[in-house]
């Protein structure tokens, strides 16, 4: 029914609201990661019951971007640990020196996760605020923008750590220079296949939801 549908949204808006701000209190990357991917199921529950196209499109957009987007940072948090053994803001210190290769990685993941133009992140949260505006929840679209300011702080705070600060070494001593000690080519390939679907996901979005997400929502959506 429909307060069932708006009770659901204000659910999944305070989902998106407390993840961005619980995030945002970490001190560590999985931590931090973790409490994204809260205001992440938020986005899909709450698009999905806005009962609408633009919602459930983009709900369903957004479980795909999503499934690509945490793996890609997770598969990026396993390279950090099997190098530097820790996942502290303080272990991330040079680290776009030590890992570029990483690092570059990461940069595409969190962008698609903040949703900057054109990274698939930012078509799956383009339908997701056009549903809200149809159904008239701008309490949703609110919280998804709001959602999204803290994703800009929390994943420049880690660029500004991994590009600005010193690296550290495992006695402690700092240095402004790091040798590059990147993560094996078995741990790469799989993160940079990952990240080529978070690009294609990006460039092919109009076909993916013409030719594969119209044909999953069910009648009725308008």
């Amino acid at each position: 029914t429909l307060a069932v549908s708006h009770y659901i949204v204000w659910l999944a808006c305070i989902a998106i609201v407390m993840g961005a701000i619980l995030a945002l209190a970490q001190h560590d990357l999985k931590k931090m990661l973790t409490y994204i991917i809260v205001a992440e199921v938020g986005y899909m529950v709450g698009g999905a019951w806005l009962g609408n196209r633009a919602g459930m499109t983009g709900a369903v957009l957004h479980i795909v971007n999503d499934a690509l987007m945490t793996l890609c940072a997770f598969l990026v948090v396993c390279n950090i640990v099997y190098k530097v053994r820790g996942y502290a803001f303080a272990d991330l210190k040079g680290l776009f020196a030590k890992m570029p290769f990483t690092m570059g990685a990461f940069v595409i993941g969190a962008l698609s996760i903040i949703g900057v133009p054109p990274t698939c992140g930012f078509f799956s949260k383009w339908y997701l605020i056009l549903g809200a505006i149809q159904a008239h929840h701008y309490d949703f679209m609110v919280a998804l923008l709001f959602s999204s300011l803290i994703n800009v702080v929390l994943f420049f705070r880690v660029f500004e750590i991994g590009f600005y600060e010193p690296f550290s070494d495992h006695e402690g001593h700092e240095h402004h220079s790091a040798v590059m000690a990147e993560a094996p080519l078995s741990m790469l390939i799989p993160l940079y296949i990952v990240t080529a679907g978070l690009i294609l996901a990006g460039l092919y979005t109009g076909d993916i939801v013409n030719h594969i997400i119209r044909f999953v929502i069910p009648e009725g959506f308008i």
